[in-house]
């Protein structure tokens, strides 16, 4: 009688354990953009790492989809409307929603870093060699206007170089459009689009051509390295699937041990995800730049976020950087 009560109880927290993964998502939807930045998820998605962590915390066959946006304002949007588990964020973008939902059910927050890559300015028009070359005709491709990383890091060249109340000055000059279309429209060597601030793979690809060169790079404005990318997700997500939400940050940390493993064989995988028409050497010579690093410690947030809190961007100001993140991250040495 003792052995078969044993094994009721058993049964019992077995089911309990069962009903209480079941009780988690189902599926998993993760956004990224354009690029290398963006490498760690192309890895996760071909050799399925959260599915794999997934049942591995018990929670069986998890369905992970993946998209690939424009750039973070859209994927806020997504993120708020519940279509989004995990998203793919500039610091600015962070902060942004960060500020809109604080103290919500739907407050997002960062739950890792991601990579440091060096953003940069690049332009075809001989005269411009420094930002103060640039002219009220002049157009600059970014992201997204305004609040991708590249149009908050010319707002803060702006400050510098014009005053505070000048910030504003490139604004006029920034057109929206994606890391491919504008690299196209610069290399065209036609259209209104001369100056593409661009991220790497299309930066360094740009800089091979003839008759391009950079004006600027983000470290260079910002003073120091930077976190290029973060994960953020909404609190009421990573409430209600604590086991979802670790499952996708252990695949997260393994694809960037891989990568830095075996640089060429995350180098092939991206060629295979993104359809990019380059050799492998060519992706491999980019991964090695001075100044490119996968890893998730995430670092120069704080000055951005703290610089849109004196432009009115955001409304409130975090305390520290760790505000804008979830507590899995604060025993990092972040910034």
């Amino acid at each position: 009688m003792k052995a078969l009560a044993r094994m009721m109880v058993a049964a019992l927290i077995l089911g309990a354990a069962a009903s209480s993964a079941r009780a988690e998502t189902r599926e998993l939807r993760v956004a990224k953009q354009f690029g290398l930045g963006y490498l760690q998820l192309m890895v996760m998605e071909e050799q399925k790492l959260v599915e794999k962590h997934a049942k591995a915390a018990g929670l069986g066959d998890l369905k992970v989809t993946w998209a690939t946006f424009r750039s973070s304002d859209v994927m806020n949007d997504a993120l708020l409307s519940g279509n989004l588990e995990f998203a793919c964020v500039g610091t600015n973008g962070l902060a942004v929603i960060w500020a809109k939902t604080r103290g919500t059910a739907m407050e997002v927050k960062a739950a890792s870093g991601l990579n440091f890559f060096p953003l940069a300015l690049v332009t075809r028009e001989a005269r411009i060699k420094t930002l103060a070359d640039y002219t009220p005709n002049d157009r600059i491709a970014v992201p997204a206007v305004k609040v991708s990383n590249q149009a908050v890091f010319l707002q803060m060249a702006a400050a510098k170089l014009y005053g505070m109340a000048n910030y504003t000055k490139f604004d006029p000059l920034t057109v929206t459009m994606s890391h491919p279309d504008a690299m196209a429209a610069l290399l065209s060597g036609g259209g209104e689009v001369a100056s593409h601030f661009a991220s790497p793979p299309f930066l360094q690809k740009e800089l091979e051509k003839p008759g391009l060169h950079k004006v600027a790079s983000g470290p260079e404005i910002l003073g120091s390295a930077y976190s290029f990318n973060l994960i953020a997700a909404t609190t009421r997500f990573a409430t209600a699937n604590p086991k979802t939400y670790a499952a996708f940050l252990a695949a997260l940390e393994e694809a960037t041990a891989l990568i830095n493993k075996d640089k060429r064989a995350a180098a092939e995988t991206y060629i295979r995800i993104s359809k990019d028409k380059s050799s492998t050497d060519e992706i491999l010579k980019i991964m090695n730049d001075a100044g490119n690093e996968y890893g998730l410690l995430p670092k120069g947030n704080l000055p951005v976020v703290e610089f849109m809190y004196k432009i009115g961007s955001i409304k409130v100001k975090p305390e520290s950087w760790k505000d804008l993140f979830f507590s899995n991250v604060y025993g990092q040495p972040g910034s």
